[in-house]
């Protein structure tokens, strides 16, 4: 687990914060297990303060959370890697590497996404993940307006660093090869989820990620977990990518 993602996906206040940073810096150097009162003291809180902060995060008392958190930073990273194996038909190192790498060099950069019904859905929530973890993200909606934008404004508007993520089950939906051609024409770097490696999509990709692969997509039975897979992998890439730039620090 990484720091900075548990704070950014958790609604905290500035001392549970604190607190939880504190707890998580102890168990990352290796030490023996801090006792509250020496967490109370370095944060200038109350032991029954975290007592109370606990019980509000759903725990017993402050030894329950310093369990759970110790577990998580244990197991985190291994687990993602095995969950990525899991469910990503044609992962590799090199591509959980490349991801990362794109997402640190586009830091300051526009990411965009596309998709249609369902895939539409699965935007949004990249955009509202992307933007609690202080991505500048938008929706399909705001890539039509960009576009024109561009297009008015050509070669008076410096290229930008942008990504745009596109979902398709089938990787031949035309809206959304419509909006990758157009995005890959101004220069932006594609990351595409489908079940088909042999798609239009996925040639298009300059990062393709394969779930559920299939050779055709007639949607014909239930449960569908394309979707949801998607979801939880895209949460496991940006838990892989926050846990990657704290070792590096």
């Amino acid at each position: 687990m990484n720091h900075n993602y548990f704070l950014l996906t958790n609604l905290l206040s500035e001392d549970e914060r604190r607190v939880i940073t504190s707890i998580t810096s102890h168990i990352e150097r290796g030490e023996k297990r801090v006792g509250i009162q020496q967490i109370a003291a370095e944060n200038y809180l109350s032991a029954a303060s975290i007592v109370k902060m606990c019980k509000r995060l759903g725990f017993d008392g402050y030894s329950e959370l310093y369990y759970h958190l110790s577990r998580q930073l244990l197991s985190t990273d291994s687990r993602t890697e095995e969950t990525l194996k899991c469910l990503v038909d044609n992962y590799s190192d090199g591509q959980i590497e490349a991801f990362r790498t794109l997402m640190r060099a586009r830091r300051q950069g526009k990411i965009f996404t596309t998709g249609e019904g369902f895939s539409n859905i699965v935007g949004d929530y990249f955009v509202q993940r992307l933007s609690i973890c202080g991505y500048m993200a938008f929706s399909n909606v705001h890539f039509y307006d960009y576009m024109i934008f561009q297009e008015a404004h050509q070669g008076t508007v410096e290229a930008e660093n942008a990504v745009m993520f596109a979902v398709s089950q089938s990787g031949e939906t035309g809206p959304v090869l419509n909006d990758v051609r157009h995005a890959k024409k101004h220069g932006h770097k594609i990351v595409s989820f489908t079940r088909r490696g042999d798609s239009t999509l996925a040639q298009l990709s300059d990062l393709v990620f394969v779930l559920d692969g299939v050779k055709q997509t007639l949607a014909v039975s239930l449960p569908n977990l394309f979707f949801g897979h998607v979801i939880l992998v895209f949460e496991e890439l940006m838990a892989s990518l926050f846990g990657s730039e704290e070792q590096a620090q």
